[in-house]
């Protein structure tokens, strides 16, 4: 790991603004082509999350329909599986229409609202559709980056940059973003806590190789590693180290953050909050629905399988947008009340499961 911790938060094309408005040309094509240590090159530097959003998001499509499905076996109707049709439905049709105000030559046919079945097939494949494409496109402005450089023209490249991040990828990893929350949000409200700690939990399975793969990293290279997922989500991210820890500061979260910034808790078609203390709030009496996640995926399910939580979350959730987690390089440091907020009494989900 070259980048000195200092740097862990600052994004390849944070990095390659400043080489441009220094004027140092060399630098600025050296970390266009050959990337600045964590992102491997500037056309690949957010496919890596927008393919993982992707991924996550085909893991909860099934899950949403197990969830419908359960409801309606315990209510007897089908308005479970309807309502989870709609979710998927209306995310459908605005991905692709951001897609085509990126893209405005893509073609991705526009259908009405099917069944279940056919709404998780469509939107798999709508997915696919796009990651393909944004690799493609990505790649595109990253060469068009280079050959501004070498042509010496600043203020073209930089143009450019802005155009991959602000224009391209920004619109498509918020409405992904957004999706996940309001997943999250349908399981709360129609179905209650208990529903949504399940579906974190299949969800957190569902994608158990890649925590797989964090609990095998030295702590070090874990804290790196978390520090370049955070930032791809667009917030300002922070890294330092003492003798015990790296901590990781979001001002703000990119993702949970920005949401809560946004709005996204108010007016009409508010997400909700998780209204009690437990295993989906790190314990706090009130917690954003898509907050939660963090709660469960790096905390719940990792203390299930490994015996620790991954992140360990201080005042989690600002109101703000701000957040705060540490990444202990032994796992006794680790505060022993912390696995104590998320564990679950006797026979809950996460003894059952």
């Amino acid at each position: 790991m070259a980048v000195p911790i200092g740097e862990w938060g600052r994004r390849l094309s944070e990095v390659l603004r400043l080489a441009l408005e220094s004027n140092d040309l060399v630098r600025a094509r050296r970390l266009a082509l050959d990337g600045d240590g964590q992102a491997r090159s500037l056309a690949k530097e957010y496919t890596f999350m927008y393919r993982g959003l992707g991924v996550t998001i085909r893991v909860l499509l099934p899950l949403l329909r197990e969830t419908a499905m359960r409801a309606a076996a315990s209510s007897g109707g089908a308005d479970s599986a309807s309502a989870a049709a709609s979710l998927i439905y209306r995310f459908r049709n605005d991905i692709i229409e951001a897609m085509r105000r990126v893209w405005s030559d893509l073609v991705c046919a526009s259908e009405s609202q099917g069944s279940l079945e056919e709404e998780i097939e469509r939107t798999a494949r709508a997915l696919g559709a796009g990651e393909a494409r944004f690799e493609q496109e990505q790649a595109r402005l990253a060469d068009e980056v280079v050959r501004a450089i070498g042509a010496r023209d600043i203020l073209g490249a930089l143009a450019l940059l802005n155009r991959k991040e602000q224009d391209q990828y920004l619109p498509l990893h918020d409405r992904l973003v957004g999706f996940m929350a309001e997943s999250f949000g349908w399981v709360l409200r129609c179905f209650g806590a208990e529903e949504l700690l399940r579906f974190h939990l299949a969800t957190a399975e569902g994608q158990r190789p890649g925590f797989e793969k964090w609990e095998k990293m030295p702590a070090e290279e874990f804290a790196w590693t978390s520090a370049f997922l955070l930032k791809q989500h667009m917030g300002q991210v922070t890294v330092r180290e003492d003798e015990v820890k790296f901590t990781i500061d979001q001002t703000p979260c990119g993702s949970g953050g920005h949401l809560r910034l946004a709005g996204a808790y108010i007016g009409p078609d508010a997400l909700p909050f998780v209204e009690s203390p437990g295993p989906l709030t790190f314990g706090q009496p009130r917690l954003p629905v898509y907050c939660s996640h963090c709660a469960v995926w790096n905390g719940v399910a990792t203390l299930r399988w490994f015996g620790r939580a991954h992140w360990v979350f201080e005042n989690a959730a600002r109101a703000d947008g701000g957040c705060r987690l540490h990444i202990y390089k032994k796992r006794e440091d680790a505060p022993a009340e912390y696995a104590q907020q998320l564990t679950l009494a006797a026979g809950t989900l996460l003894d059952q499961a």
